[in-house]
């Protein structure tokens, strides 16, 4: 996978409904895989969309944050 092809893809969705709402693209190094969403209500609540963001950042940080503490329970650090 090229590194553009989740921006181009997201580009793409956009282009493709007109009710823009807000999009998110975010493509973490490494073997990660990237985080993109698209919201097509135009009316949508910017406080939900920053909102939904940090939830799901928070999850991801979770879930890294739990996989560097088993390793380290199991002595591969």
């Amino acid at each position: 996978m090229k590194q553009s092809e989740p921006f181009t893809a997201m580009a793409e969705k956009i282009d493709r409904n007109p009710e823009f709402g807000g999009a998110v693209v975010i493509v973490p190094p490494g073997l990660e895989e990237a985080m993109t969403w698209l919201i097509v209500d135009d009316k949508s609540d910017v406080l939900r969309f920053w909102v939904k963001l940090k939830t799901d950042i928070d999850a991801i940080i979770q879930r890294l944050d739990e996989r560097a503490r088993q390793q380290t329970a199991f002595g591969m650090r």
